[in-house]
């Protein structure tokens, strides 16, 4: 497609700046668009205290970055207000083409400020729901009610899976016309062709033995994320497996709950944490593990399983949003009852017990994985939607 009408200013504003998959996709989209010629900016609230900041990723890329210190995760309707009044004068001021919003707090607000301020484009960015099924359902209803508003002063919603746009469309969120689906994408050749050799190395690093069973998870520590049940099922399968070994990559508030339970379950010489990661060292630590385990309760398309598997590693995970767009049940990993403990342990044993067939899974994730999560194709994808939209106003 040709670069088209590209001299448009384009503000991207995401809650948070913290290391994780919403962030590393909103600046490769940016850095790619900025590229073809958009003029672009993004504006953030600032990073939270133990999930990094990826804010030296963007100098490094000569990115504007502009901080908003009133532009939180947790609701304060007083707050709230002011970020959205500060926002508005912002795009009013600087008179933004189109508003690309990302994640729960900055799609709302940022959503009322391009709209006040009269932006001739609004998109909106799904990387999960703002709302999930283990919610009160007071607490659900009240966000889908947000989240139905919202959709009205926006011309697109943009989602990393069409499970969350059927799910959304199901509950009136919006009609299907409005939702459009853009892969999260990332340097896929970073995990393709990644070099074990310094494996030996790493190992030794955590105390690793060539005999272990090594799981591994790759997240935030927090409640959503589901760690506790990851924990609960490998009590049961260190009882079984002395030699298997669980590696937790990330940072968190949560970090204090899942030692404590560590802690009392005697597990300690059998738990790895490695504290926060960059993403150009996830590769190394995806390598030296032999099943990834992911348990989060709330997800769009986590980047890790697609990761995993250029790697050739199995994963098993909850069955839930995106999940079996990826993941096919018994070829290339198990997908799990949500909170199903004994079905998660079981599933893990499975393949931790049979390390040939822990491979072979592996070996067909590798071979079958599909090609739509290069930043290429999210960049273009986000350019074609763009230009259909331009051409409308």
């Amino acid at each position: 497609m040709s670069k088209g009408n590209t001299d448009k200013k384009v503000l991207h504003i995401i809650t948070l700046f913290n290391v994780g998959g919403a962030t590393e996709n909103t600046i490769f989209t940016v850095d790619g668009l900025v590229r073809k010629g958009y003029k672009v900016e993004i504006i953030t609230g600032f990073s939270s205290s133990g999930e990094g900041s990826m804010h030296a990723i963007t100098e490094s890329m000569n990115i504007p970055v502009i901080t908003f210190s009133n532009l939180k995760r947790n609701i304060s309707p007083f707050r709230d207000l002011l970020i959205i009044y500060q926002l508005y004068k912002y795009i009013r001021k600087t008179k933004f083409d189109i508003v690309h919003t990302h994640s729960a707090k900055a799609g709302v607000v940022g959503r009322i400020a391009a709209w006040l301020a009269n932006t001739p484009i609004v998109i909106h960015h799904n990387h999960g729901k703002p709302y999930h099924r283990f919610q009160k359902l007071f607490t659900r209803e009240l966000y889908k009610f947000i989240e139905k508003l919202s959709s009205l002063i926006c011309d697109k919603i943009v989602s990393v899976t069409y499970t969350i746009v059927d799910e959304m469309v199901e509950d009136n969120i919006a009609p299907r016309e409005k939702f459009h689906v853009i892969r999260s994408g990332f340097d896929i050749t970073h995990f393709s062709n990644y070099d074990k050799s310094k494996n030996a190395i790493l190992k030794e690093k955590y105390g690793i033995s060539d005999n272990d069973i090594v799981i591994g998870k790759i997240a935030r520590f927090s409640v959503l994320k589901g760690h506790i049940f990851l924990l609960q099922a490998f009590e049961k399968i260190a009882r079984i497996i002395p030699n298997a070994k669980l590696v937790l990559i990330g940072d968190g508030e949560y970090k204090d709950t899942l030692m404590k339970f560590i802690n009392e379950h005697k597990l300690n010489d059998k738990i790895i944490f490695t504290g926060l990661i960059w993403p150009n060292e996830i590769p190394a630590l995806i390598s030296i593990l032999d099943i990834v385990v992911h348990t989060s309760l709330l997800e769009g398309l986590p980047r890790v399983f697609v990761q995993s598997m250029l790697i050739g590693k199995p994963v098993i995970t909850f069955d839930l949003d995106g999940a079996h767009e990826v993941i096919e049940d018994g070829k290339n990993g198990y997908l799990v009852e949500p909170k199903n403990v004994d079905m998660l342990a079981e599933k893990i044993l499975d393949l931790v017990s049979d390390v040939s067939k822990a491979r072979e899974f592996g070996d067909y994730a590798k071979s079958n994985i599909k090609d739509d999560f290069s930043i290429d194709a999210m960049v273009e994808n986000t350019h074609k939607l763009y230009q259909e939209l331009l051409k409308k106003i």
